[in-house]
């Protein structure tokens, strides 16, 4: 007995469920706010309800899905607003931060390359790519002018805040040892016979 072939269909399982980013616009990584909002969408929740199970305002979870965290109240509170939304979506925290992560490095290198391209380069570097094989001097803490005035170079020559604190101290600790010795050689007061 021969089955007709024509007929059977292979149905294969439905590929489970990911939690990787993944992102519409191609190779890119989705930014974390994205992420959140794509795997709320997928738990078929609303805002509401996700701020109902976080905690969280619904005005700041939109905030953090738009990627918008200069409006939140700090770098803290985004990545505890991000955990806490990853906790209540079942997620594991670590995919999330790891694109929060990403975000800061990219800004990071952004802003450093922006501020090479705006600065002028510095004596050393322009000594360095004059001649590559010369040694870098060490910085030196620069002295006032000669006609920088009485008032600041005697302010100049002032060790830092931190020292003038700890020196008062030692010399407060100083000051109370000396008066409990003179108070306990100082022996019984009462009439002298």
């Amino acid at each position: 007995m021969q089955a007709e072939m024509s007929r059977l269909r292979v149905v294969a399982p439905q590929a489970p469920r990911t939690t990787e980013p993944s992102d519409a616009t191609g190779g890119d990584t989705p930014s974390p706010g994205t992420y959140v909002r794509e795997q709320r969408q997928r738990a078929g929740l609303s805002i509401e309800q996700l701020a109902a199970a976080t905690k969280i305002p619904a005005s700041s979870l939109r905030m953090l899905e738009g990627d918008d965290f200069g409006a939140l109240p700090g770098p803290v509170f985004v990545k505890g607003f991000l955990r806490c939304c990853t906790r209540a979506l079942g997620l594991p925290s670590e995919v999330v931060m790891e694109l929060l992560y990403e975000r800061e490095r990219a800004a990071l290198h952004a802003r450093r390359q922006q501020q090479r391209s705006v600065l002028p380069p510095t004596e050393t570097e322009a000594a360095s790519a004059a001649a590559p094989s010369a040694p870098v001097a060490p910085r030196v803490k620069p002295r006032p002018a000669a006609d920088g005035g009485v008032v600041r170079r005697a302010l100049f020559g002032l060790p830092r805040a931190n020292t003038l604190l700890w020196l008062m101290i030692a010399a407060f600790v100083a000051v109370l040892v000396m008066a409990a010795f003179n108070l306990a050689g100082a022996g019984p007061i009462g009439p002298h016979t």
